[in-house]
């Protein structure tokens, strides 16, 4: 694990992501994802938040999706989920899978993107640091 959060940091929760329905019912059934002002004012800034390590990445160590709720399924890898229940995760350093709660903190990026993981992801972090969550 790496450095302790930053005091500057502003916590955020998986439910401060969206406005209205972010349940994806199947494939192709992408819901009109609305950000919250919360998110979108705290784009480019210092940010913090809860969560579980996906099961099955981090592929090279450098980037995984933080879930809001423990799981072995990638959020990706089922034609149903919920867009408010996860975000990418980009590390400043590499690092092993953890299981069990995480406190993350690096920088909010927002808005539609294909991110480094080839995957389409509305809520990132980047330059993010570990810590297990007390």
């Amino acid at each position: 694990m790496t450095n302790e959060p930053s005091a500057a940091a502003t916590r955020i929760k998986f439910s401060d992501f969206y406005i209205g329905e972010t349940y994806q019912a199947g494939v192709g059934m992408t819901p009109q994802l609305k950000l919250s002002d919360t998110v979108k004012n705290l784009n480019g800034k210092p940010v913090e938040i809860l969560g579980f390590m996906d099961g099955i990445l981090p592929r090279d160590g450098m980037h995984f999706m933080l879930l809001r709720e423990p799981s072995f399924v990638c959020p990706f890898h089922d034609v149903s989920y919920d867009w408010a229940g996860f975000a990418a995760i980009f590390l400043a350093r590499p690092t092993d899978y953890i299981d069990g709660p995480l406190r993350i903190t690096g920088r909010l990026d927002v808005g539609e993107k294909k991110d480094e993981m080839g995957l389409v992801s509305y809520v990132r972090i980047y330059d993010a640091a570990i810590a297990r969550a007390q």
